[in-house]
């Protein structure tokens, strides 16, 4: 029960980050703005680990190499946050974020070499046709950011695919900190050069923000931690963002989805519940021919 609050809890908090981001963006705060005000935020984490004295031994890793990659895999992120959401509505930015664990999937058909199942099969179709009747290729109402979105989504991919390739290269501490370092790092060299104050409102905003998507982070660690035995009913609950943001986009920027954008972020919250009953199927496989 813990676990899932805190999971749920999480999807709100990453969906309100996206939205105040969308707002910020038509206040000419650039995305570099954006992160340098997060900063705080993000030091948290380390200043506990200096204070402590446990920086250390949390941050420490057998291979630096491996998070460092990961870090930088982060750079253009924020980048393609704020010129997706500048151009698209904030549900549709969701549904088409929410198309990482479909390269997850391939991921782990073409590189780990999972074996096949239906469900595995019929989880990669309803993605597939999911992102097809929400991108619209061809129609009139087509967005060339949306793929832009896809490549945001297709970057997340990739550096949870690190962390759960190498999870013994460092903590969980140590990925938070060196996945933050090289976009702090460039946003501050960004903001030195454009430096720029904000009202007092948006500022506030940013902060907030900030607050949102490292506490968001903090409890999906938290919650997966303690229900490790439900892996697949708690990740689940991921899908529940595009809920969140269809309420916000409906109620603060007015933003309504068309029937056949409906079905397709259905389809693509379909392919996330069937993924999870397929990576129990492959485990059953593995359990039996150990």
């Amino acid at each position: 029960m813990v676990s899932s609050s805190l999971a749920l809890c999480a999807t709100i908090f990453f969906v309100f980050n996206d939205a105040i981001i969308k707002y910020v963006a038509t206040k000419n705060v650039e995305y570099y703005h954006f992160v340098f005000y997060g900063t705080p935020a993000y030091l948290v984490v380390p200043l506990y680990l200096l204070i402590s004295g446990k920086a250390s031994k949390r941050l420490s890793a057998t291979n630096y190499l491996i998070p460092l990659i990961r870090g930088v895999i982060f750079v253009p992120m924020p980048l393609i946050t704020f010129w997706a959401l500048e151009n698209v509505s904030l549900p549709e930015f969701t549904i088409l974020t929410m198309t990482a664990p479909i390269f997850s999937l391939l991921f782990a058909v073409f590189i780990i070499k999972e074996k096949i199942n239906l469900f595995l099969i019929s989880s990669l179709c309803f993605g597939i046709v999911g992102v097809a009747l929400v991108v619209k290729p061809g129609f009139d109402v087509f967005n060339p950011f949306f793929f832009l979105i896809l490549l945001n989504a297709f970057l997340i991919a990739i550096t949870t695919f690190i962390v759960n390739r190498f999870k013994n290269v460092t903590s969980s501490e140590g990925y938070f900190f060196y996945g933050g370092l090289f976009v702090h790092i460039f946003c501050f060299i960004l903001f030195v050069n454009d430096p720029r104050f904000f009202n007092l409102y948006t500022s506030i905003l940013m902060v907030i923000a900030s607050l949102f998507v490292n506490a968001a982070i903090f409890f999906v660690v938290i919650a997966f931690r303690k229900a490790q035995d439900f892996y697949g009913s708690l990740s689940c609950l991921n899908y529940m963002q595009i809920l969140w943001s269809m309420l916000i986009g409906l109620l603060v920027f007015e933003q309504v989805l068309d029937l056949v954008a409906v079905v397709g972020a259905v389809f693509i919250a379909l392919s996330g519940v069937l993924s999870f009953p397929a990576q129990a199927k492959q485990i059953g496989q593995r359990e039996c021919n150990n």
